[in-house]
């Protein structure tokens, strides 16, 4: 009687935990629908995109300091705020009800030609689905999955009620839209730009988030993804993201300009004692601001406010908008 009690429980664990990492009855739930990838892109006129422009530094976010919440990675390794991982909708309901206004996100490019926000280029998971960092599971790239594949695996074991799903670029931009929040999104360099920036300007205007969007590049390779993503999206807002050990120069930030960037952001752990109150002014004079990423304590902000740096990658969940606008008093 014990045995067929025990095997009963076991039949009925496995059933729950089929359906916590692939949800019920997931065979008749398909994922979303994926628009086709067109070369029809809505082109802003000129004059929009000036107004536009004028109004990244004044209607969007009427703040001194930019305090954007840094996704980090969708790797487990990368596992932050307790048991959120950064990329997925979770994440970003958290840090919106946690009082962050703008949110950082990394982006991929599935097989059929949706955005995915991964920090990694693909995903090691399980036989039943779950993302984990152990070599031995199976391993693919995001680019040679399709979404619905995608939006079957999920982070999180059976400790959680409900673990966290991929999250796609079209579901975040439309949380930033019904919450007036600011998308700061990080181009991977990977050989399937173009279609991102295809997909991503789709969004975007979909969205409506022309006004809201800043788009992170990286690099001495930064400027050939801008004046793609420009071909077909005219006025959205750039930061110029530095190698770790490039140092900030006046004649960077003369080459940044003359690019068309309007922010450039360092990493603050090696470079922030490259950065002074007189390279931030001298920046300003040049219609850019100066960031730092890799940010997460109220001494590394109040350092960056010191020096003039106006933007923060702030990878801690307990500095929020409120906190830093206490800090500027």
């Amino acid at each position: 009687m014990n045995k067929n009690l025990f095997t009963a429980f076991a039949i009925c664990a496995s059933i729950i935990l089929t359906e916590n990492v692939y949800g019920a009855n997931s065979s008749k739930q398909p994922a979303k629908a994926v628009a086709d990838v067109s070369d029809e892109i809505k082109i802003i006129p000129a004059a929009e995109a000036d107004a536009a422009f004028k109004r990244f530094f004044t209607v969007p976010f009427e703040r001194k300091v930019m305090n954007v919440l840094y996704s980090i990675s969708s790797s487990p390794k990368y596992k932050i705020h307790g048991r959120l991982w950064g990329n997925t909708e979770m994440h970003f309901r958290k840090g919106m009800e946690s009082g962050f206004n703008a949110f950082k996100a990394d982006m991929r490019l599935s097989k059929d030609g949706e955005v995915i926000l991964c920090h990694d280029e693909g995903f090691t998971y399980s036989p039943r689905g779950r993302i984990t960092r152990f070599n031995k599971n199976k391993y693919e790239t995001i680019h040679d999955m399709p979404l619905e594949k995608i939006l079957k695996l999920r982070y999180g074991g059976t400790f959680m009620k409900k673990p966290l799903q991929t999250c796609t670029l079209d579901t975040m931009l439309s949380l930033c839209e019904k919450y007036g929040k600011v998308a700061y999104l990080t181009f991977r360099p990977d050989p399937w730009r173009e279609g991102v920036a295809k997909r991503m300007t789709e969004l975007i205007v979909k969205h409506n988030m022309q006004n809201r969007t800043i788009i992170n590049l990286f690099w001495s390779s930064a400027k050939r993804p801008k004046d793609m993503i420009s071909k077909y999206l005219p006025g959205l807002v750039y930061c110029h993201t530095l190698r770790g050990n490039v140092p900030l120069t006046k004649k960077l930030i003369d080459q940044s300009a003359a690019d068309g960037f309007q922010i450039i952001c360092l990493y603050y752990k090696n470079q922030i004692d490259a950065i002074t109150p007189e390279l931030c002014q001298y920046a300003a004079g040049k219609g850019i601001r100066i960031w730092c990423w890799g940010v997460g304590s109220k001494e590394a902000i109040a350092k960056c406010i010191a020096k003039g740096v106006s933007g923060f990658q702030n990878s801690a969940m307990d500095i929020n908008d409120a906190v830093i606008d206490e800090m500027l008093k």
